[in-house]
């Protein structure tokens, strides 16, 4: 089965970086992800995957030529930030400290499903963006119903 990761979890960070992971998202991690670096509209975040959906992504990457500009480019940017990450035996992960840095994390922060991913924003962060994607939420909307399968 695949991984799928959904909803929004509001969930606080302590000062070393340790959060606890809710249960369905736990369920689907089995025991342990990849977190890397990632940019939406330009505002940081963190990408999180299981083992298996990051594996995935990686072999489907070694697929692609090595010499283009722009693979390089994603592999210096979002593989080479990648980092392992296990539940501790009280279901928290360790967030590095660069990645926290990167995504400005402190205190609060939101997990939010995207499918084979989730992905952790900072609080403050997440509510800046989630006002401004409802103000074109409709036009996205009638975008998203033209695509077709």
């Amino acid at each position: 089965m695949a991984d799928h990761f959904r909803g929004q979890f509001e969930i606080k960070m302590d000062s070393k970086g340790r959060m606890v992971v809710p249960s369905p998202v736990r369920e689907t991690l089995d025991g342990n992800a990849v977190l890397t670096n990632a940019v939406y509209m330009g505002s940081h975040c963190l990408d999180v995957y299981s083992s298996n959906s990051w594996n995935a992504l990686e072999q489907r990457i070694s697929k692609l030529n090595p010499l283009k500009t722009e693979v390089q480019s994603f592999q210096r940017f979002y593989l080479s930030a990648a980092q392992d990450v296990e539940l501790d035996g009280q279901q928290r992960i360790l967030i590095p400290p660069t990645l926290r840095n990167f995504a400005n994390l402190e205190g609060g922060v939101v997990l939010v499903g995207m499918g084979s991913k989730f992905e952790i924003w900072s609080a403050k962060e997440w509510k800046k963006l989630q006002a401004s994607l409802a103000k074109s939420f409709e036009k996205t909307l009638a975008d998203i119903a033209e695509l077709e399968d």
